[in-house]
């Protein structure tokens, strides 16, 4: 089953999303070009790993992990996908169902800015 998200929450976290989206598109970033997109999660080591060995139920591969990170461990994922408004509503609600599935904390996403031309 899949945890509802409280609404507050949602427009709090897809504010800041937006937010990103609107830096990247003054960058002159096209959203609709797939591009890799990493997110990171932060939690207790066996959170982690519970979240690592179902990663690609979620569409992600591991990109990194710090076992023994300054403050808590940390596990970095990433999948390749455009970044237009519908892809990236689907993106923040997965990666909030993982916080409440997995007991852990997104830590925020991230990708470079794509212009369709190679850059």
């Amino acid at each position: 089953m899949i945890p509802a998200i409280d609404p507050d929450r949602w427009e709090e976290v897809w504010a800041a999303d937006l937010d990103v989206l609107r830096s990247l598109a003054e960058q002159g970033d096209r959203s609709e070009v797939p591009r890799l997109v990493d997110v990171s999660f932060r939690g207790s080591a066996d959170a982690l790993d519970r979240l690592q060995a179902s990663a690609a139920n979620f569409g992600f591969v591991i990109q990194s992990r710090d076992p023994n990170g300054p403050q808590e461990p940390w596990l970095f994922l990433e999948r390749i996908q455009p970044i237009d408004l519908e892809t990236m509503r689907e993106f923040t609600m997965t990666y909030l169902q993982i916080e409440d599935s997995f007991g852990v904390e997104c830590d925020g996403w991230g990708c470079v800015a794509q212009n369709g031309i190679g850059q």
